[in-house]
């Protein structure tokens, strides 16, 4: 109401010019704070350097919100849009095309067209009521038209929450409904062990019977009754019993089929307590001590169960490399793994000292058995900064220090206190240079010439007088 007085009674300026804007004059409106200005003036301004936006891709700047528009306006238009170069009518708003708005309220719920004649400034709120539910959406309410807030009833909200089994116990209320917070017991495959869980939780793949797995070894009676599961704790029905005759094909080192044995007259296994036909050959199988470069075989004939410590030998290096050392490698299963990863178990460290220079270039790596390749130095530079006062607490480097980052909040002046440097000073900063004359006490009369200076002794007097020779015959 107050811009549209303001228009109707030329009492409104523009920003640009400064300047009042007539019923007459072509204006343009700002959509984002509704101001009103002249439409050359907002031409201009657009064109200019100091009206483009910070990132200069995003167009010029409405000189009242700043709010960035990449086009430039050219034609005057109603403030509804609809009608160009309107007619000034005495009866009507300036500037309007005297018509509905029509313009699409801010509010985003709203679906209503603006109702009032074409205005300047943002468009009143909806006057129409609709039905709006509860968050729950047990309860309706007649509200305003665009309210923005959620309305909440003093229900229980009663959803099923994300276990399916129960349901919330919240007061109406915005959002998802919270997590199902009871608990549930689970068990594990084999169902050795339990666990406390969230009803709802995600659950792993079940068998019926179980919901997680423990980890630890099954141990369920097999498809035969008389051996046990040996594999961890695991959701699928257990696995034959790998002794079943109908499993096993040959015998245990693997070389000869069972049936050429049965043709030589080994006895037929029928249950899977039967042992397993030996073949009678070298078992061969490759040993868990041995390395890449030559693998360790098992020397025993054939036979059921795990081969023997093996009897050779192996050798080892320290970690540099310089010095080795022969093992006997019977440690089975777990040398193996030790041999391959080099852990501090079986891999040694030899008494070599290393002679290389660090990264710094001062200092020796002297390490035990090194094997650094970087050879970083751990020490402190300690060296004089460049201030004189401070040394270098930095990592031991090359080159030359860093400035000293000390820094002082005093004032730093000349000796007589006219030249002045004020805070923050970094350290080692020279007093500042003063033209003033040198004001400290000297050992002649004579006038003093030189300036002002932060050296503790002044330079010899200049001034020329006359003294006698030594015969006192003559003065110079």
């Amino acid at each position: 109401g107050s811009l549209i007085e303001q228009l109707t009674t030329e009492k409104y300026e523009c920003m640009v010019c400064c300047e009042v804007v007539r019923i007459v004059a072509p204006v343009w409106s700002c959509q984002n704070c509704y101001h009103v200005f002249h439409l050359n003036c907002i031409k201009k301004w657009a064109r200019s350097p100091a009206s483009q936006a910070e990132d200069g891709n995003s167009g010029w700047r409405c000189p009242a919100c700043q709010n960035a528009s990449t086009q430039v306006p050219k034609t005057y238009t109603c403030f509804c849009g609809k009608v160009h170069n309107p007619e000034w009518n005495r009866n009507e708003i300036p500037h309007s095309c005297g018509e509905l708005c029509g313009k699409k309220r801010q509010c985003l719920d709203c679906p209503h067209l603006c109702n009032i004649l074409c205005h300047p400034g943002p468009c009143p709120s909806c006057p129409a009521f609709v039905t709006k539910t509860c968050e729950c959406g047990q309860t309706s309410h007649s509200v305003r038209c665009g309210q923005s807030t959620k309305i909440h009833c003093s229900n229980v909200c009663g959803n099923i929450l994300n276990c399916g089994k129960h349901s919330c116990t919240q007061v109406c209320h915005a959002g998802k409904c919270s997590p199902c917070q009871l608990t549930a017991q689970q068990v594990c495959y084999c169902g050795s062990n339990f666990k406390e869980v969230l009803c709802g939780t995600k659950e792993e793949f079940s068998d019926g019977f179980g919901s997680f797995s423990c980890q630890n070894i099954c141990g369920k009676k097999l498809n035969c009754g008389r051996h046990n599961c040996t594999q961890v704790c695991h959701p699928q029905p257990c696995q034959l019993c790998p002794r079943l005759p109908q499993v096993v094909y040959r015998c245990p080192c693997g070389q000869t089929p069972l049936s050429k044995l049965l043709e030589l007259g080994c006895v037929e296994r029928k249950i899977c307590t039967d042992p397993i036909p030996s073949c009678g050959k070298t078992c061969g199988k490759p040993l868990s001590c041995g390395s890449y470069e030559f693998i360790h075989t098992c020397e025993s004939l054939c036979h059921e169960g795990d081969c023997r410590p093996c009897s050779h030998t192996s050798n080892i290096y320290c970690r540099c490399g310089f010095k080795k050392k022969v093992i006997v490698t019977d440690f089975g299963f777990v040398v193996f793994f030790l041999f391959l990863f080099l852990i501090a178990a079986i891999t040694f460290m030899c008494d070599k000292r290393c002679n290389k220079k660090r990264s710094c270039g001062r200092h020796k790596c002297n390490e035990v058995c090194c094997v650094d390749r970087e050879h970083k130095c751990s020490l402190v530079c300690g060296r004089k900064l460049n201030c004189g006062l401070h040394r270098c607490e930095e990592p031991c480097h090359r080159g030359s220090c860093q400035t000293c980052w000390q820094t002082s909040f005093d004032e730093l002046t000349c000796y007589c206190g006219e030249s002045v440097i004020y805070p923050p000073v970094p350290c080692g900063t020279q007093p500042p240079e003063c033209k003033k004359t040198c004001t400290r006490p000297h050992d002649c009369d004579h006038p003093v010439y030189h300036s002002c200076h932060s050296e503790e002794k002044c330079p010899p007097c200049t001034y020329l007088t006359q003294k006698w020779c030594m015969g006192k015959h003559e003065v110079s």
